[in-house]
């Protein structure tokens, strides 16, 4: 992925991508998208997305609407910058990626897919957990790897 400009942070990226798919069947001037559907879209919570949400319309990325349906809730457009944002690190990276693998088979996604989708399955069900003794080795205390021995 091409590198982000200065104070742009990956997270706004997504919040980005998920408002224009939000307001895409209704065309992006038109702001269907509020909070609680960003955060759905998203799958974290309304707070987090609330506070990111403050931080980029203060960046000019966003638009945010009284509703006039309820005055509580908001609906949310992108700005000129955001849509240019999201041409540039989503639908352009995309496309580049479209045709880097544009070599690879079908028969090798599949490959790839079950293989990263078994991983997946056996991280899950490891119910592997950290104890404090282990940060001990033979006694002695470890810190940041490194057994307080060590100089």
């Amino acid at each position: 992925m091409p590198e982000l400009p200065k104070g742009m942070k990956p997270r706004y990226v997504h919040v980005i991508d998920a408002v224009w798919h939000i307001n895409a069947p209704h065309g992006q001037d038109t702001a269907t998208a509020r909070v609680g559907d960003v955060s759905a879209f998203l799958g974290v919570t309304t707070p987090s997305v609330t506070k990111l949400i403050g931080e980029m319309t203060g960046r000019g990325l966003l638009v945010k609407h009284a509703d006039d349906a309820d005055r509580r809730a908001v609906t949310l457009t992108l700005t000129e910058r955001g849509r240019t944002i999201r041409k540039a690190y989503v639908a352009d990276y995309h496309e580049h990626l479209g045709e880097l693998l544009a070599g690879v088979t079908q028969e090798e996604c599949e490959t790839v897919a079950r293989v990263m989708s078994r991983t997946l399955r056996l991280m899950r069900d490891d119910d592997w957990r950290a104890t404090e003794n282990d940060q001990e080795t033979d006694g002695r205390q470890m810190t940041d790897g490194k057994d307080d021995n060590e100089s």
